[in-house]
């Protein structure tokens, strides 16, 4: 049977880079397999794609600082 992926998490060893020329960016990410073992990646973003994550995790910054009973 083959090895599966189970998630993915950011790798803290690599920065995100964008490349104008591509108009893309790339968040360094590692694998995480079903066998225990890792793979490094890259999650490839277009610059709308950019936008629209941004979106997303401000709103789950957001929803976190409400959570602690911070102020968003």
């Amino acid at each position: 049977m083959p090895v599966r992926t189970t998630h993915a998490t950011l790798s803290a060893e690599r920065d995100a880079v964008y490349d104008p020329r591509a108009r893309q960016g790339s968040v360094p990410i590692e694998f995480h397999l079903d066998d225990g073992s890792t793979l490094d990646g890259a999650l490839i973003l277009t610059s709308v794609e950019l936008e629209w994550l941004h979106q997303q995790t401000s709103r789950l910054v957001d929803a976190h600082e409400r959570a602690i009973g911070g102020t968003p």
